[in-house]
């Protein structure tokens, strides 16, 4: 399989970095990785004084994150953060991405989180992926089925992973990724500079790693990636 486009669905601006390995390699050997962002991050903020700002401060961050993975672009829905739902107009703007971008692999959380947001991520890309395909609502672009649909986070049961994938010439670039997030720092515990150090150390460790999928749909189990990768 040799993937030309790839969309990662993603409940926040920074949800997407859990595979960050994952879309640095893609990105390098040439394919074009979409993300897509359910939530305006509106609730992300660990200080009062940040509310005012904090929406477009992450859509800053998130922008500095597309430099670093090598992210194409973005698609912004912006519902309210803590409040997603599965509604007709959220379910046809997932459906009218997919069927814009024409994706050969989608990528979107699991079912099982304790964030209603992730959850409804789910829920509402996986049906979108479902309907893309078929022949309806026509005015959403033309239909397309995409071949392979994967959950990359968001499975905490003893279902083990599908696919473990060795993303260990890029996995210094999730630290890397994880810098750009500096609202988000208080809750990861972690400074931008503490990030980088990190990144340093695994980008010369010589240490393998990897990153866990979880196939949802695959027209052939065999192919995850691009092959030579």
């Amino acid at each position: 399989m040799n993937y030309e486009r790839v969309l990662v669905f993603g409940a926040h601006h920074d949800d997407e970095i859990t595979m960050a390995g994952t879309i640095a390699k893609l990105s390098a050997a040439g394919v074009q990785v979409v993300v897509a962002i359910f939530t305006d991050g509106c609730e992300g903020y660990p200080r009062p004084e940040m509310k005012a700002t904090i929406v477009e401060t992450r859509r800053k961050e998130a922008e500095a994150c597309n430099a670093v993975l090598g992210i194409a672009r973005r698609v912004y829905f912006d519902r309210p953060d803590m409040g997603l739902v599965n509604d007709k107009q959220t379910l046809q703007d997932a459906i009218r991405v997919i069927r814009e971008v024409r994706p050969d692999a989608i990528f979107t959380h699991g079912p099982e989180d304790r964030h209603r947001d992730h959850v409804n991520t789910s829920n509402i890309s996986t049906e979108a992926w479902w309907h893309a395909g078929e022949p309806v609502a026509a005015e959403l672009g033309e239909r397309w089925s995409t071949p392979h649909l994967y959950y990359y986070k968001g499975v905490v049961t003893k279902l083990l992973p599908s696919v473990v994938y060795d993303v260990s010439e890029t996995a210094y670039k999730r630290p890397l990724a994880l810098a750009t997030q500096v609202s988000q720092h208080t809750l990861f515990g972690r400074t931008a500079e503490e990030f980088r150090r990190e990144a340093e150390r695994i980008r010369t460790s010589g240490e393998t790693y990897t990153e866990r999928f979880w196939i949802v749909h695959s027209v052939t189990l065999g192919d995850f990636l691009p092959k030579g990768l």
